[in-house]
């Protein structure tokens, strides 16, 4: 694979990760109720899923997606209930009650949630897994940098690490800037705030994955 190859490769992939998406938002959802530390756990779980995409895409399993609309609907609609119940979850998430004095007393000193690293690892593992556009963009995308004369598997692994370390850092960039604003909300409406905003912004990302159809010929089909 040539320079000029990889650095086409890295301009696209830059315009594509700095546009928020369901992933990006859980991201700053997490940052806001737990902090930017925990938030690299989720954002671990958003590229792992990545990464099992870029291979099903690889073995060709893509064009299922790509070109099935049952298939693809399917992963889209379960994505999207998926991010609603997080969202309606946080947004109407009662004060923690008797039995959880750790939580609250953690709450009240840090001014954030106690984190569940294994739950924000799931939640940012399944957001990313429920955009069934993303193996359908790897299965198209991939082919249009790849040397056909060059050794397959080195190729993918450039493509592949270079999509996920500028992916993770899109997260976490904007997931540190959801945590500035995280005072600014705590100050001006109270530790609920923070709920009722990181849901907002969840449900947001379930109205956005909701937009998004197939490619190709199935594109105006439902």
């Amino acid at each position: 694979m040539s320079l000029h190859i990889w650095i086409s490769f890295c301009a696209l992939v830059v315009l594509m990760v700095s546009t928020p998406g369901p992933s990006v938002l859980i991201g700053m959802s997490h940052s806001m109720r737990y902090g930017p530390v925990p938030t690299l756990v989720t954002a671990l779980g958003d590229v792992t899923a990545n990464m099992i995409q870029m291979v099903i895409a690889a073995v060709g399993l893509g064009a299922i997606l790509a070109t099935s609309a049952t298939a693809f609907y399917t992963v889209k609609w379960v994505g999207v209930a998926f991010l609603l119940a997080m969202g309606l979850a946080a947004f109407f998430r009662k004060p923690a009650g008797k039995g959880i004095k750790n939580d609250i007393v953690i709450k009240n000193i840090t001014g954030r949630e106690p984190a569940r690293p294994l739950k924000m690892f799931g939640q940012g593992f399944l957001v990313a897994a429920g955009n069934p556009k993303a193996i359908a963009f790897f299965g198209a995308l991939f082919p249009q940098f790849i040397d056909a004369t060059q050794p397959l598997l080195p190729q993918l692994l450039i493509l592949g690490g270079t999509f996920v370390v500028f992916d993770y850092t899109a997260v976490m960039v904007y997931a540190a800037a959801a945590s500035r604003i995280t005072p600014w909300v705590t100050r001006h409406g109270g530790h609920r705030a923070i709920g009722r905003f990181s849901g907002g912004v969840l449900i947001v990302a379930a109205m956005l994955l909701s937009l998004i159809d197939m490619p190709g010929s199935f594109a105006g089909e439902k």
